[in-house]
C-alpha cells in the first residue's frame, strides 16, 4: 500500500491548527465551492472577498473550533493516519468493506470530510445512519452490511454526528452555498434540543420515528446544555455519547475471519473554503478471535 506509506511522515508532523495553510486556501482556494465569495455579493458581505478579512475570519474560526473540540483534525489527516494503523493488521481497501453512520445532511458528503474520502478512498459505502448520525439501520442492516464482506475480508465503520461553524464562528451554524444567512448544522440535533426545551411530548411519533429517537435521548441533558458556556457544542459531544452506545450495540463479528474496525468522531463542517474536520473520540479493532484493541494512542497520540 505504497499510498499510505507515503503518508506516512504526516503524523510525525501533525498540526491540528494548519494556520498557515489558511493564507494558501485563501489565496488559491477562496474561488472554490462558492463559499465567501459567492456570499459576498449578497447584503453586506461585500468586504469578504478581500483576502486578508477572509484570512483574519478563517483564523478565528480554526482557533474557536480547537478551544471546543481539542485534537480535531482536518479530515484528509485522520484517514491518512488511521490508514497507517489499519496496515499493520493486513486491512487494505482490496479486502474491506466499508459503511458509515453519518448524518445525511449534503454538506457531510463535501470534498476534504472524512466520509467523502473513506467512501472515495474504498470505493462504495453502506449507508448505515439516519438523522443526526445515528446508526438507524440496527442490527438487521449491520448484519446485511456485514455479509456483503469479501470472503476473509474486514469491515470499516465511519460514525458520528456533525457540527457546522459559520464564518463567523458560531457552532451549530453553517454558511451554505447559494443561502444569504447561515443555516443549522446539525440541525435534527438542533431541532430535538429546541423541541426538548418547549416540552415536546417524547413518545413515538409515527411519521417522525427518527427525530423522536433523538428528543427521547437527548431530554434529559437539553437542560445542562442551555445552562453550558457554548450549549451547541455541549449537545453535539452528548450526541456522540448515544450514537456510540447504539453502534456499540448493533455491531458483531459474526461475519467471518476478519476484523471489525470502527473509527467514530465529530464531523465539523467548516466555512469555504476550509476542509472538512474531524474530532476522533473512537478507534477500534476486533474479530472474532481477537479481543478489542483500542487504536486511539497510535493513531491519534490519545
Amino acid at each position: 500500500m505504497a499510498l499510505v506509506c507515503s503518508l506516512h511522515p504526516i503524523r510525525q508532523a501533525r498540526s491540528h491548527v494548519h494556520l498557515r495553510s489558511v493564507a494558501l486556501l485563501v489565496a488559491a482556494g477562496l474561488l472554490l465551492r462558492g463559499g465567501p465569495r459567492d456570499r459576498s455579493t449578497e447584503g453586506s458581505q461585500g468586504s469578504s472577498t478581500q483576502p486578508a478579512f477572509v484570512y483574519y475570519k478563517l483564523t478565528n474560526v480554526i482557533h474557536t473550533m480547537n478551544e471546543s473540540f481539542r485534537g480535531a483534525m482536518p479530515g484528509q489527516e485522520v484517514m491518512d493516519n488511521a490508514l497507517v494503523e489499519l496496515e499493520k493488521y493486513g486491512i487494505a481497501k482490496e479486502n474491506s468493506i466499508y459503511g458509515q453512520s453519518c448524518d445525511p445532511d449534503e454538506i457531510n458528503s463535501d470534498k476534504g470530510h472524512l466520509p467523502k474520502l473513506m467512501s472515495t478512498y474504498y470505493g462504495h459505502s453502506f449507508p448505515l445512519g439516519g438523522l443526526g448520525g445515528v446508526p438507524f439501520a440496527g442490527k438487521t442492516g449491520f448484519g446485511a452490511f456485514s455479509h456483503h464482506v469479501p470472503d476473509n475480508g474486514n469491515v470499516v465503520i465511519v460514525f458520528g454526528p456533525h457540527i457546522g461553524y459559520s464564518i463567523d464562528g458560531e457552532a451549530g451554524k453553517f454558511n451554505r452555498e447559494g443561502q444569504a444567512s447561515p443555516s443549522t448544522a446539525c440541525e435534527a440535533i438542533i431541532a430535538a434540543y429546541d423541541q426538548c426545551m418547549s416540552g415536546q411530548g417524547w413518545g413515538r411519533e409515527p411519521l417522525d420515528e427518527q427525530q423522536a429517537w433523538l428528543r427521547t435521548k437527548l431530554r434529559h441533558f437539553c437542560p445542562h446544555a442551555k445552562m453550558s458556556k457554548n450549549p451547541m457544542v455541549e449537545l453535539v459531544l452528548k450526541a456522540y455519547e448515544v450514537i456510540e452506545e447504539e453502534m456499540l450495540s448493533i455491531v458483531n463479528t459474526n461475519f467471518g475471519t476478519g476484523h471489525l474496525v470502527l473509527l467514530g468522531g465529530i464531523q465539523i463542517n467548516m466555512p469555504y473554503p476550509l476542509p472538512g474536520y474531524w474530532l476522533p473520540k473512537h478507534f477500534s479493532i476486533r474479530s472474532k478471535d481477537m479481543a478489542p484493541v483500542d487504536l486511539m494512542p497510535a493513531a491519534f497520540g490519545r
